[in-house]
């Protein structure tokens, strides 16, 4: 029976694997996103919903995103409070997630957007959006 177990033992050991390859291994290329949008006041310079351009729904806005995760975007007459999280563990990569109410426009932006490249003066996203596979483009620009 002793013999049993020890054979037993000998087989699962020897058929797991070596390989430390998950699959879909997380990245930190866009990191610094952290600490690049807390630094100032951004506006959105784009944003396109397939055939759609909601650029000027937001031209009257700034963003200002905090350390702690908070956003808020302001104008003359109104203004918004918002999160944004910076996610590396999403399978389809690095995302800024953004969330406001649902309140227009910031329904428009409301979403987990993959995170296309980040300077210190420009953040681009992309996100496909429901069940029609149209692409959403997002663009901060830095005031």
């Amino acid at each position: 029976m002793k013999r049993i177990l020890i054979l037993l033992a000998v087989v699962v050991f020897a058929s797991c694997s070596s390989d430390d390859d998950s699959g879909n291994a997380n990245t930190n290329e866009f990191e610094e996103i952290k600490t690049t949008l807390p630094q100032g006041e951004w506006m959105v310079s784009k944003l396109i919903d397939g055939q759609s351009d909601h650029t000027t729904d937001f031209e009257s806005f700034v963003f200002s995103f905090g350390e702690d995760g908070s956003v808020v975007a302001q104008n003359d007459l109104f203004t918004e409070n918002g999160t944004w999280t910076y996610d590396n563990s999403s399978n389809s990569g690095e995302e800024l997630v953004l969330q406001f109410s649902e309140t227009t426009p910031f329904d428009e932006i409301n979403d987990d957007w993959n995170i296309v490249s980040v300077s210190n003066s420009k953040i681009e996203l992309s996100d496909v959006s429901g069940g029609n596979g149209d692409v959403k483009l997002l663009t901060f620009t830095k005031l």
